[in-house]
């Protein structure tokens, strides 16, 4: 891979802030997209002045589930930053609760939020945009029936996208390839999470390695998401020690591939 189809989702850096010289050392590095969060509450126009000192765009941001509320503010968001996905990361969240609380719905819960996140579909497609799900790994945790929630998420609206987070979909127990060509005609963007040892608690964000660290086999899966419309491959760490090292080693091992 060339440095230029390699993409960092923010969020990896957000403990690092100001966003000023991250956004530098990113280009630096021959970053020149970022994925963004959090576009909802973001001021846009201080942040975009920043992205083009440092000439770097965005194509793709998550924004919670919540601020689809009001899509007209999104899309001017997304507009003016020149975004083309519109990614929700995960179900609306629960008050007073752990993340991981957020998922722990039965499948007429799961079915219900896939009916409601489609709805919105059409509204970013007559807009130009498209709106997607990243997955985290308990959408490829089985439900008592069986079905996946991944699969009552992806199956009301083919035109509901999916950034698939192959890292997360390993630790959720599922290998990402048979995913990746069932649903290879909704793949626009992935992320790119890799981990120590498989022995160990994947959920632990210090079980996340730089990419080519760990035991994932991504010249396999790369491969296979090259097949399909992926139009943003982004690194993402939930908690690195050193953001830098992080990327630089991240960049030169997929350069390899």
């Amino acid at each position: 891979m060339e440095k230029k189809e390699i993409s960092m989702q923010l969020f990896t850096t957000r403990y690092f802030q100001p966003y000023e010289p991250i956004l530098k050392f990113l280009s630096d590095s021959g970053i020149v997209n970022i994925e963004l969060f959090g576009l909802e509450s973001m001021n846009i126009d201080e942040f975009k002045s920043m992205m083009d000192q440092s000439n770097i765009t965005s194509k793709s941001t998550h924004v919670s589930y919540e601020s689809l509320t009001d899509p007209s503010d999104i899309i001017d968001r997304a507009k003016k930053m020149n975004i083309k996905h519109i990614i929700v990361p995960a179900p609306p969240a629960r008050k007073d609760t752990e993340f991981k609380n957020t998922f722990n719905m039965n499948e007429e819960e799961w079915m219900d939020f896939g009916t409601k996140l489609s709805s919105y579909v059409s509204i970013f497609e007559e807009a130009g945009l498209t709106l997607g799900y990243h997955n985290h790994s308990y959408e490829f945790k089985a439900l008592p029936s069986g079905k996946l929630p991944i699969e009552c998420m992806m199956d009301h609206n083919e035109n509901l996208k999916l950034e698939i987070d192959l890292g997360w979909t390993i630790a959720g127990g599922a290998d990402p390839v048979p995913w990746i060509q069932k649903y290879s005609n909704k793949i626009i963007g992935c992320h790119l999470k890799d981990f120590y040892d498989k022995s160990k608690n994947l959920l632990e964000h210090d079980e996340q390695s730089a990419v080519g660290e760990g035991f994932i086999d991504w010249p396999t899966i790369i491969s296979e998401v090259k097949k399909t419309p992926c139009d943003v491959f982004i690194l993402e760490h939930d908690d690195p020690k050193d953001y830098k090292e992080y990327t630089t080693k991240s960049l030169e091992y997929l350069e390899t591939i």
